[in-house]
């Protein structure tokens, strides 16, 4: 599609074309009067199809904008959105810790309180053990006299204690 202007000067183009030449020279004669006749609508043309590109320009460059604009827009909520993804992934994995922590906390004091009852029964059983131990010591050295006589005075035929 071309433009008046275009078409005009394609008919300033045909009549240099068709001018006559003169003899002997490049020169050629053309009627001045149709001549400033054709670039004077060519001058007048030319306004309106500027105009005509500039609107059309216009439009497409206001789209191209309308087009950056949406995708920047676009991008500016996946960001957004990752950003929010992102913090709520945070938050949920400081809960799982805390929860963690806690539940371990937990497992260490029950297992504390496992070790703590087991090693007190241990104890209760050594210390049946050690007053029988005792108990029948002294029932045998009661009954063979073996705590008299012989010995000195303090002495025993059994250790009192094991460490020496």
């Amino acid at each position: 599609m071309s433009t008046q202007t275009e078409q005009r000067l394609r008919e300033l183009r045909g009549q240099v074309h068709q001018a006559r030449s003169m003899p002997m020279s490049a020169s050629f004669i053309l009627n001045r009067e149709d001549t400033l006749e054709a670039i004077d609508r060519i001058l007048a043309g030319l306004s309106g199809d500027l105009e005509e590109y500039a609107a059309a320009h216009h439009s497409t460059d206001q789209q191209q904008a309308a087009e950056i604009i949406a995708a920047a827009r676009a991008e500016a909520a996946t960001i957004l959105s990752q950003t929010e993804i992102v913090r709520a992934a945070d938050t949920e994995a400081a809960q799982m810790l805390a929860r963690a922590r806690a539940e371990s906390e937990e497992l260490l004091v029950e297992a504390d309180r496992y070790v703590e009852t087991r090693l007190a029964a241990f104890e209760a059983e050594l210390q049946v053990t050690m007053s029988r131990v005792r108990t029948m010591r002294d029932r045998l050295l009661d009954r063979s006299n073996l705590g008299e006589g012989e010995l000195g005075e303090g002495e025993s035929a059994w250790p009192t204690s094991w460490d020496g």
